[in-house]
Parts: structure tokens; sequence; C-alpha cells
């Protein structure tokens, strides 16, 4: 149930190597005493040198033409070979959003919510890039950009005051391009969610009947999401989130909700943005929560966003054989909102929480994506309608949370 982390989709890597951390240096052996050096175009001769599995290294065809010598390589110090440096890493945190807005983190602008949708990392938006051959570079967008299955767990050890829950959540993205904009697309997120809860135990007095719970509520869900670019200057996060919470033996108007995001951006420097909104949670005592901060990408190893409610900071770790590794901490404010039928008739239920994380996030060469994570959830509550009981306050617990995206 976590009340979403701000990222509404996964931006997905170009299926290409980026030299994200350099190539590992390739060995030449020097030429043979007179023998020539290999002109531009001419096969590479070396020990274990196989231009065609190598990323990154390779010749153009040998009737390209050129009107002056090539760059000799640093890799080659014998002569001839062209130089071929890795390509640029994309800049960490390309997306606009680096969490999720309705409560739980994600994302990558991710995360994995329980009122949005979350992403883990931020590479590249979900475009192709193919070369032409006048040297150019089409792009196309992406259609779907993601596909998102997550676990989150919080413990219960079954005492009066406990309240236990599993939710499993899966969603999709697709990307839909605004008047021809391929950099900020329409994002559309169909989502479902099952939210199990075991607890609490609660014994009817003279002035309450007890916080009885259903075993099961879900969320059924479509989210759409837009990060429109004025300018390079100034920048907008939008979005809205409609559907039904409730636990489908109770529903009427109650369990339509509208959920919405808004912030302003604006980029101070290079590496520094500020961010200004506010987020519509649609909730029986919190309706709309204060959004802001700071987001600071100082180079290619630290993320730091910095945006209440959803603050995320990242570290780019080094690549263990062809998977990426991201260390994260993260806070959010989870929680959601359902119609029920409790021992006492229909009601409506919110339950907040605030939770504090740390874990990992990875990516393989295919593009599959995940993340997992251990933390600590505190300030719960269970907020009634009916004001029967008007609070319940399930005790301090721990958090397990795990996704895997496509």
């Amino acid at each position: 149930m976590t009340a979403a982390a701000w990222c509404p989709a996964q931006r997905v890597q170009v299926p290409e190597y980026n030299g994200a951390y350099g190539a590992a240096p390739q060995t030449f052996a020097p030429p043979a005493v007179g023998a020539a050096t290999p002109m531009y175009g001419a096969p590479l001769a070396g020990p274990g040198f196989d231009p065609y599995s190598t990323p990154g290294v390779g010749l153009p065809p040998a009737s390209t033409p050129y009107t002056a010598a090539p760059p000799v390589s640093p890799y080659a110090p014998y002569g001839g070979a062209p130089a071929y440096p890795p390509a640029p890493a994309a800049p960490y945190g390309a997306t606009p959003y680096g969490a999720t807005p309705y409560g739980t983190v994600p994302p990558y602008p991710a995360a994995s919510p329980s009122d949005a949708g979350a992403s883990p990392f931020a590479w590249e938006q979900g475009t192709y890039g193919f070369e032409t051959a006048d040297g150019g570079t089409l792009e196309f967008q992406k259609f779907l950009q993601e596909l998102s299955f997550e676990h989150t767990y919080l413990y219960g050890d079954h005492s009066f005051d406990a309240l236990e829950l599993h939710r499993f959540e899966m969603s999709s993205t697709v990307a839909l391009p605004l008047a021809g904009n391929i950099k900020s697309p329409l994002l559309i997120t169909p989502g479902f969610a099952f939210n199990w809860f075991e607890g609490p135990v609660t014994v009817p007095t003279m002035t309450s009947s007890g916080a009885d719970l259903p075993p099961r509520v879900y969320d059924a869900y479509l989210d759409l999401a837009w990060y429109p670019p004025p300018s390079p200057m100034f920048g907008a996060e939008l979005g809205v989130r409609t559907g039904v919470w409730t636990d489908f033996q109770e529903v009427n108007s109650d369990s339509v909700r509208v959920l919405g995001r808004g912030l302003a951006k604006v980029r101070v420097s290079p590496t520094l943005e500020l961010l200004v909104g506010a987020v519509y949670l649609d909730r029986l005592r919190v309706k709309l929560l204060p959004a802001g901060g700071f987001h600071l990408r100082p180079n290619d190893v630290w993320d730091l966003y910095m945006v209440f409610p959803n603050p995320k900071i990242r570290r780019r770790l080094a690549p263990y054989g062809t998977v990426d590794w991201v260390w994260f901490v993260a806070g959010e404010y989870g929680g959601g909102s359902w119609t029920v039928q409790r021992l006492t008739g229909p009601d409506r239920v919110d339950y907040n929480d605030v939770r504090v994380s740390t874990g990992f996030e990875w990516e393989n060469q295919r593009q599959v994506s995940g993340h997992f994570e251990i933390g600590v959830v505190f300030d719960r509550e269970l907020i009634y309608q009916s004001d029967d009981p008007y609070r319940f306050a399930p005790d301090t617990t721990i958090m397990l949370r795990g996704g895997v995206d496509f």
C-alpha cells in the first residue's frame, strides 16, 4: 500500500552499450617488423580481438570515404587503429521525476506505489536511436515503456495492536507522443493491486465496536502523467490518477477517487532543479500535501531527489558482470483509502504511515530492472469515516519490498 512514488513510469534504456563505466581497454599486438600498418577500414589483427563481439568497438565499412587519417586510438599505441572511445553515459537521473507522487517510491520516477507508480532507474527516456547512412540519428518512441510487478510486506506479530499487510501490484506503462514530441510523451499506466490485511485484533467496548478490517481490498486505477518542457529553464511534472478503491463488497461513490500531482520546475544550473507544487491524495484526513524541494545531480554517481513527500538519494555502484547497481535510501508517505464492508456495516477506511528504507536497484543489458529494500514503518494509523473508532494506531513495524520491471 505504498501511497505511490512520484515516478509514474520507468524510463527504458536504449538497448545498446552506453559505456557508463568505460570499456575495458583492448590489447593489440604490435605489427611485425616490416609489416604494413593496417589501413583505416582494414580488419584489425590481434590475439583474442573480435570486432563483432566487443561492445562499442568496430570499424566502419571499407568503402566509407575519408579525406584525412583517423585519430590514433589511445588503446592502440602501436599505430593504425582508429580511436573508438566509449559512448558517453546518459546523465544520471535523466527522468523528469525521481520518486512517486502518492506515497511510495517506485521509481525511479517507481518505486512502487499504492496510490501511484514508481521506477528504479533514471537513464534515458524510452526511445530508440538508429544511425543513418549519412551519420545522423533517427529517434523513435518506444510504445510499451514498462511492465512492472512489485510485492510489499509489512510484518505483524499478531498482537492486539499489530497490522500485517501484503500488497501485490502489477502495472504497465505506454507512451503516446504529444504534438509529435517524443521527448515528453503522455504516459498512460493502468494498474491493479491486491492488499491482504491480517489484524488488528480488537475487542468491542462500550464506545466502539473495534477496528476491524476486511481480509482484502483492491486498487484498480488508470494513471496519466506528462512532463512538458516549455523551455530549457522551466518545466512541469503533471499527473492525474482515477479508479476504484474498494473491497468489492461495498462499492459506492466514495469508491471512485481522483488523485493528482503537479509541480513546477526551475533549472538554476545544469545539475540543480528546484521544484514546488502539491499532491492531492483524496483521503479522509489528508486531502492535500504540499510538495517541493530540489533535485541535484552533481555527477554520474550521485542523484539527490530531495523533494517532499518522497525524497530519495541514489548512488551508482560499480557494475557486477553485466548488471548495473544503484544503492539508495528513501522516505515516503504511504497508505491508501478504500470503501469496505465491516461487521457493523458499510464504511470507508484510510491507512496512513511514514516509511524510511534502504536497498538496491539493478538493471541488466536487456533492460530488465528491479529493486529490493528493507525499511522501518512508523506513525501508522487507521482512520474510519464512521468514527467507530475515530482512530486506531498499529505498532511500528518493518517493511520488505521487491519488484521487477520489464
